[in-house]
């Protein structure tokens, strides 16, 4: 669990480019992969001022959590 008000930015990942040419590598901040899984196995990207996290959850899904917790309703 990351607290949200540390979360800067969200990315979803590129499943053929997660460990070739990932773009969020230029940071410099530390990986940290979620869950025990291999960065193959990363999903999205949260991105705090801290560290970067790998995480096997897709976007999609993290926002559908968000929206569920905080009774957001799309319009």
């Amino acid at each position: 669990m990351v607290d949200i008000r540390r979360i800067v930015a969200l990315f979803k990942a590129h499943p053929r480019k997660v460990k070739k040419s990932n773009p969020l590598r230029q940071y410099c901040r530390p990986l940290v992969l979620l869950d025990n899984i291999y960065e193959e196995g990363v999903r999205c990207y949260v991105v705090t001022e801290e560290c970067i996290y790998g995480s096997p959850i897709t976007l999609e899904t993290i926002i559908k959590r968000y929206k569920k917790i905080f009774n957001i309703n799309d319009y």
